[in-house]
């Protein structure tokens, strides 16, 4: 966007626009106090159970998702949760504590896998329909940014995070 082009959004908007505000840096402090800046994709967390372990191991090395996975997740995730990376932290910010001890496993333990979203999709929010949800997973081949496969931990790492079911 231009300068004059943000001069008038800004006047139209009723924001006073100084002459020498609407460039470079100030542009980007005006628009992010306005909100005209798009908000970080989410994180996307699934709660998926330790006999899966295998399928997340090999997750773990690639760090991407493709389609097929994306419908394997789909078929092995028991709960979800959709949040931004700050509220993640506040939620969980000592998942380390839940690890599972070697030789301490149960069929009860959790593996969490965290996907930092390029981008936004309706499918994975709260009471979506399955079709939604489906469809959603299996874009997540598109979707996926970085991913993160959390150590093996016991069931109750994800019961602060506010999760629902898939």
């Amino acid at each position: 966007m231009e300068s004059t082009d943000m001069e008038s959004l800004l006047i139209v908007l009723g924001v006073p626009v100084l002459a020498g505000a609407v460039v470079g840096g100030a542009v980007l402090g005006v628009k992010a106090v306005l909100g005209i800046l798009s908000p970080k994709p989410p994180s996307l967390v699934l709660v998926i159970s330790a006999s899966h372990a295998d399928f997340l191991e090999s997750l773990k090395d690639k760090k991407q998702i493709d389609v097929s996975e994306g419908e394997q997740l789909y078929q092995i995730t028991r709960y979800l949760w959709l949040g931004s990376e700050t509220e993640l932290s506040q939620k969980i910010p000592h998942i380390n504590e839940y690890s599972v001890a070697q030789g301490a496993e149960s069929e009860y333990n959790i593996y969490l896998v965290e996907i930092k979203l390029k981008q936004s999709d309706e499918g994975f929010k709260r009471n979506v329909n399955q079709l939604d949800r489906y469809d959603a997973f299996r874009k997540l081949a598109d979707l996926a940014g970085n991913v993160k496969v959390s150590d093996r931990l016991k069931i109750e790492a994800y019961e602060k995070l506010g999760v629902y079911n898939r």
